[in-house]
């Protein structure tokens, strides 16, 4: 305890203000040398390729605007798009629902590079943006970009800036009274399903009647638009292809130590699919009852913002580890929360301790079979909880300072 407390006399926000302003720097100079190093293509027919899973979305959009986008949804066929392109960097399945497919079409006009560079660029920019509103200055937009979680997405070359960016402005609209534009950022999140099971849930609880509705009608407009632009049988293509994103799962086409869920960190240590998957859902209903009993209660917006979005990332299986970034979001808010006159003894521990295991839980995952994957978003939902039990206590007690004696007459007699 007594390294603890030296612990967080040393990380003073000076000290922590440095880290905030080199992170972002550090993290676009590894990235540059990355690519120029080894995360590169170039083909003589059609340029230069930067890799990662951005090539999967770039892909997409050129085989729409070559006029076949059913073919996104045909594994076979897609694989043949792939190899006419990056035939050395494997395949990838577009596993997105077709409100995602349509509104990637206009970054298929670019050549890979640029289009992967703008894409980055806007979705960083706009997570940035969202910080700032939620901190309420741009210290909320140094917080974002120097998130550990960042690195990640830069990396794997994911669309989990523009996921946070959605959830955490949908969060600050809903915070600042904006409840037709938290629906529609609601909305807007429905390209990544897996993300948003408890929100319909916490608004119920929340008595957030006008932003139910309205991200219910953002999700039919956005979901009717690429029926109208390539067929409504391009969702059952969509839905007979999903069932392969359970073969990854089940299978382990893709590495269980490279996600964050429940389920897998049980699978990784041996547990078979069924007892897994039952205890995954158990732990996502007990993460529903967790959040609408917070999203009922009069507690702080914050704490109900942090805890939905920490709950939301570990209610699905289906959840990698570059999602970490979207921890961005209940930190800023936990953050402002604390800054606030709520600061808890040893809770610049805890903060260090998220940031170190978002680097390192992957890492030990892969090289040691200990699954630690989820710690960083209990972690952050038991920040979360501590909050709301202090915030409760300090209820209760206003409530006892202002509640008459037992032999005191009732007002009146």
């Amino acid at each position: 305890m007594e390294k603890l407390k030296h612990l967080e006399t040393i990380l003073t926000p000076d000290r922590i203000d440095v880290f905030l302003r080199l992170g972002p720097i550090f993290y676009l100079l590894g990235m540059l040398g990355y690519h120029i190093q080894e995360a590169h293509y170039r083909d003589a027919v059609h340029g230069l390729f930067l890799l990662g899973d951005y090539i999967c979305y770039w892909l997409a959009a050129v085989t729409v605007l070559a006029g076949t986008p059913f073919d996104v949804y045909d594994n076979d066929a897609f694989r043949l798009v792939a190899e006419n392109f990056v035939a050395e960097y494997g395949y990838l399945p577009f596993l997105y629902p077709p409100t995602y497919l349509l509104a990637m079409v206009p970054f298929g006009l670019l050549p890979n590079w640029l289009s992967h560079i703008l894409f980055f660029s806007l979705t960083l920019g706009a997570l940035a943006l969202v910080g700032r509103i939620i901190w309420g200055g741009w210290k909320g937009a140094l917080i974002a970009c120097a998130f550990p979680g960042v690195l990640g997405v830069l990396i794997h070359g994911q669309n989990s800036f523009l996921t946070a960016a959605l959830f955490g402005g949908a969060l600050a609209a809903l915070g600042g009274k904006r409840y037709i534009l938290a629906g529609i950022l609601i909305g807007c999140m429905t390209y990544k399903p897996q993300i948003g099971v408890l929100i319909p849930f916490a608004l119920l609880a929340g008595r957030y009647w006008t932003t139910f509705i309205t991200a219910g009608v953002t999700t039919v407009v956005f979901a009717a638009l690429p029926a109208l632009a390539f067929g409504p049988d391009i969702w059952l293509a969509f839905l007979e292809q999903s069932k392969f994103a359970a073969t990854l799962l089940d299978q382990e086409l893709v590495g269980h130590w490279k996600y964050l869920s429940i389920y897998t960190g049980l699978r990784i240590i041996g547990l078979p699919d069924q007892p897994a998957m039952l205890a995954q859902l158990l732990f996502a209903a007990g993460c529903l009852v967790w959040v609408v009993r917070l999203w009922w209660s009069d507690a702080p917006f914050e704490l109900k913002a942090a805890g939905l979005v920490a709950a939301s990332l570990l209610a699905s299986p289906y959840m990698l580890t570059y999602e970490y970034v979207i921890l961005a979001v209940p930190i800023l808010f936990l953050a402002r929360h604390a800054v606030d006159g709520n600061l808890m003894p040893f809770d610049t521990s805890l903060y260090v301790l998220i940031v170190l295991l978002i680097l390192l839980a992957r890492v030990i995952a892969e090289h040691t079979g200990v699954p630690l994957a989820s710690a960083p978003v209990l972690l952050t939902m038991f920040l979360t909880h501590r909050y709301y039990k202090q915030w409760e206590h300090g209820r209760a007690g206003v409530a006892g300072s202002i509640r008459p004696p037992v032999s005191s007459p009732a007002p009146g007699a």
